[in-house]
C-alpha cells in the first residue's frame, strides 16, 4: 500500500486515480507510482501494515538459579536487537537436565535451541543420532578456537558452539585458611590434614549438597585427573573399548572420597541439601571449602561480596606427584534439527558467537574464553588453579570422552545418594555404573 498522504485540496478524481495506482502496487510499503508527483507532506492517513507477530524461540538449558549468570541479560539484549524474536528460556539443575532432554528428544519435543554438555556423552552423541543441526558451514563458527570446537565436533560435523571453558576445583575461604595457618594442600595427605584441622576448629570442612547427586559427580571429576589418569592416561579409550571398568579403575578414588563423609568432613545428611544451599553455606562462612565449577563464583560473591575466596585443583595425588586440574568446555548451544524457526535459532547462535556476548557470558561464569584472540577477564580468585591449567596440567571433564557417558553419569549420581544413605557401598556404586554402561552399550549395537 502506498504511504502517500491525502490532502483536502485534492479532487475526488485525483484521489480515485491514486487509489487505483496504489491497488496495483502490491503490499510493498516502499512501492510508489513512478508517474505521479510526490504528494504534499502531511500526516500519513493510509493504513499501516500490522506489525508481524514475534517468533517464539524456545531455549532449554541446565543453568538455573545462581548459575544463570548473564543469561537473562543477554537474552534481553538479543531480543532488543531482534524485536521480531521472543526468547523463552527454561532452565533446571544439571542433575535433572540429562534425563529431561533425553526424554524430550525421544518424544520429538525438544526446544529450538538446547544447551548441552560437550563431548561424546551428550552433544556429539545427539548430533550423530541426527537430532542436531549441522553448523559446520555457518560463517560465525570460525570465531571459535579449534581446541574448543573439538568438544562439539563428531564425524566431521560441528553440532554446537562452545560457549566457555570452565574449571572444576575446590573453593576455599582464604581468611579461614590463613587464621588456621593452612597452606594450599598439594597432595591427598595434606588435604586430609587440612580438613581435620578445620573440623577441630569447629567449622565444617566441606559444604556439599547431594539432593540430586550432581555435586558428588563434580567432586569425583576433580579427583580423577590427579589420581586415575596419571596412572592410566588411556583409561577413557580402555573404557570405551570394554577393557576397563569403573569397579577396577575408580576403586581407590571412590573409597577416598566417601571416607571424607565417614570422617565428618562433608555436610551431614547431604542428600537433603541442594547445590544452592551448599553454596550459600560456604559463602556465609559456615564451611571452609566447597567443590564446584568456576561458574559458581558469581553466585558465591552475590551472597557474600566480602568473602576472601580462592580455588585450588583437587590434590587427590600422592606426595611427589603432580596436581592435575579438571578443565574443559562447559556449555554449548545446539539447534534442534527439527526446529520450525531455524532462521531465528541461527540468529541466536550468531549472537552468541560474537566476542562481546561471549565476554559478558564468560565473565558471569568466571570462565575461560573460547573466541579466538580473546582472553576474558578472570577473577583473581582463580590465580592458583589458572596457573595449573596454564602449565598444561589439566584433563577434560570425564564424560566428554565416554561413549556411554550419559548412562554412567546418571547412575553415578543416583548410586552416590545410596552410598550416603548407607543403602549401598562405594564399590557397589561403581558396579552399578558398570552395569549401566554395559546396558547402554548393548542398546547401541
Amino acid at each position: 500500500m502506498s504511504k502517500k498522504g491525502s490532502a483536502a485540496a485534492l479532487t475526488a478524481a485525483l484521489a480515485l486515480a491514486l487509489t487505483a495506482c496504489s491497488s496495483g502496487s502490491g503490499n510493498n510499503p516502499g512501492n510508489t507510482d513512478k508517474g505521479a508527483s510526490p504528494a504534499p507532506s502531511a500526516p500519513a492517513a493510509s493504513a499501516q501494515p500490522e506489525p508481524q507477530e514475534a517468533v517464539t524461540l524456545k531455549v532449554t538449558g541446565f543453568k538455573s538459579g545462581s548459575e544463570l549468570g548473564a543469561l537473562p541479560e543477554l537474552n534481553d539484549k538479543f531480543m532488543k536487537e531482534n524485536p521480531d524474536i521472543k526468547v523463552e528460556y527454561e532452565g533446571m539443575p544439571g542433575g535433572q537436565f540429562k534425563e529431561f532432554i533425553k526424554t524430550r528428544f525421544a518424544s520429538n519435543d525438544a526446544s529450538d535451541v538446547i544447551m548441552l554438555h560437550p563431548g561424546l556423552s551428550e552433544v556429539i552423541s545427539y548430533g550423530k543420532a541426527g537430532y542436531l543441526y549441522d553448523l559446520t558451514a555457518e560463517p560465525w563458527i570460525s570465531n571459535f578456537t579449534e581446541a574448543s570446537l573439538k568438544a562439539t565436533t563428531g564425524e566431521g560435523k560441528i553440532f554446537a558452539i562452545p560457549n566457555d571453558m570452565n574449571v572444576l576445583g575446590v573453593y576455599y575461604n582464604k581468611k579461614l585458611f590463613s587464621e588456621l595457618s593452612i597452606a594450599t594442600p598439594q597432595n591427598w595427605d595434606e588435604f586430609l590434614a587440612a580438613a581435620e584441622k578445620i573440623k577441630a576448629s569447629g567449622k565444617l570442612p566441606i559444604s556439599i549438597g547431594n539432593n540430586d547427586g550432581w555435586m558428588t559427580l563434580a567432586a569425583l571429576y576433580t579427583m580423577a585427573p590427579s589420581l586415575v589418569y596419571t596412572g592410566t592416561p588411556d583409561f577413557d579409550s580402555q573404557l570405551n573399548g570394554g577393557t576397563a571398568t569403573f569397579a577396577q579403575g575408580w576403586q581407590e578414588m571412590n573409597k577416598n572420597w566417601f571416607s571424607l563423609d565417614e570422617k565428618g568432613y562433608l555436610t551431614p545428611k547431604s542428600t537433603g541439601v541442594s547445590l544452592d544451599q551448599a553454596q550459600q553455606a560456604f559463602a556465609k562462612g559456615e564451611a571452609a571449602m566447597y567443590i564446584d565449577g568456576s561458574w559458581s563464583l558469581s553466585g558465591i560473591k552475590k551472597t557474600n561480596p566480602d568473602l576472601e575466596v580462592g580455588m585450588f585443583a583437587m590434590p587427590s595425588n600422592a606426595a611427589g606427584k603432580d596436581v592435575i586440574a579438571s578443565a574443559a568446555v562447559g556449555t554449548t548451544f545446539a539447534i534442534n534439527k527439527d526446529t520450525k524457526v531455524l532462521d531465528a535459532a541461527k540468529k541466536y547462535l550468531e549472537f552468541w558467537s560474537k566476542a562481546e556476548t561471549q565476554t559478558a557470558w564468560a565473565k558471569s561464569q568466571q570462565a575461560f574464553m573460547t573466541i579466538k584472540g580473546e582472553t576474558g577477564d578472570l577473577d583473581p580468585a582463580f590465580s592458583e588453579v589458572a596457573a595449573v591449567v596454564a602449565a598444561g596440567k589439566s584433563y577434560p571433564f570425564l564424560d566428554q570422552g565416554w561413549i556411554n557417558g550419559g548412562a554412567a553419569t546418571a547412575e553415578m549420581m543416583t548410586s552416590a545418594q545410596g552410598v550416603y544413605l548407607k543403602a549401598i557401598s562405594p564399590q557397589e556404586m561403581l558396579e552399578n555404573m558398570d552395569k549401566a554402561w554395559k546396558q547402554a552399550a548393548s542398546q547401541t549395537k
